[in-house]
């Protein structure tokens, strides 16, 4: 069965559901997660807990929204949650715009011509990039956007968050690698920093996506 038509089919097993009540479960839910990654983050005496379990919320909840597709194909059992994609995405990145305000100063650092020369900028210029990718796809994240760009359009410009996606990799392994290596000389004698578990959990999404588009060449050459 093309995408397209799985996609649609599965959407209608569902039912409707009100944008209010989707946001609302959405936000609940971004909540739980932050509340988790805020303690966590506290019982590893980490610098600045708030900001940083912001960040992690966000990266969470878009890579769920990037997730999904996968998994509701090769699964049944995520099926239902299939409409929540689009809010899973629009919440992580207002969280991204939280963790990005909180976080101006080291922004603003990309304008200091000394941060080029020192080499210092590959983690916020990443982390920048990914961010503006996932505003645009906020942005036409509505029916209007769709009709105008067109379905194919439209779609195609949705996947480019996938190289956001890989852009938050790269930007979280800069920033978090040598805590990373550290914990591991040191015998692991602390439970995993956040870096590693969302390093995971980012690897996880882009396999699976590599993997979906595999499957779905393979369907289109058996036709």
């Amino acid at each position: 069965m093309p995408y397209i038509k799985w996609h649609r089919n599965t959407v209608k097993k569902i039912g409707i559901i009100s944008e209010k009540q989707l946001f609302f479960r959405t936000i609940f839910f971004s909540l739980f997660i932050l509340a988790t990654s805020y303690y966590y983050l506290i019982s590893q005496s980490a610098r600045n807990p708030l900001n940083k379990s912001i960040a992690d919320t966000s990266i969470v909840l878009i890579g769920l929204s990037m997730l999904l597709t996968s998994l509701c194909y090769f699964w049944d059992f995520a099926d239902t949650k299939i409409i929540y994609r689009k809010y899973l995405g629009l919440v992580g990145f207002a969280y991204g715009i939280f963790h990005i305000s909180l976080s101006y100063s080291a922004v603003l650092s990309l304008l200091k011509p000394e941060t080029w020369l020192q080499g210092t900028y590959w983690p916020l210029f990443t982390g920048v990039i990914a961010f503006i990718i996932f505003m645009i796809m906020a942005l036409i994240s509505n029916r209007y956007a769709s009709h105008m760009l067109g379905g194919i359009v439209w779609r195609a410009i949705l996947r480019v968050g996938y190289i956001g996606v890989t852009l938050i990799w790269i930007h979280v392994f800069l920033l978090k690698s040598a805590r990373i290596i550290t914990w591991y000389v040191d015998g692991m004698k602390t439970s995993p920093p956040t870096g590693l578990i969302v390093l995971v959990f980012m690897s996880i999404v882009i396999i699976m996506r590599i993997l979906l588009w595999i499957s779905l060449q393979q369907r289109k050459l058996r036709q």
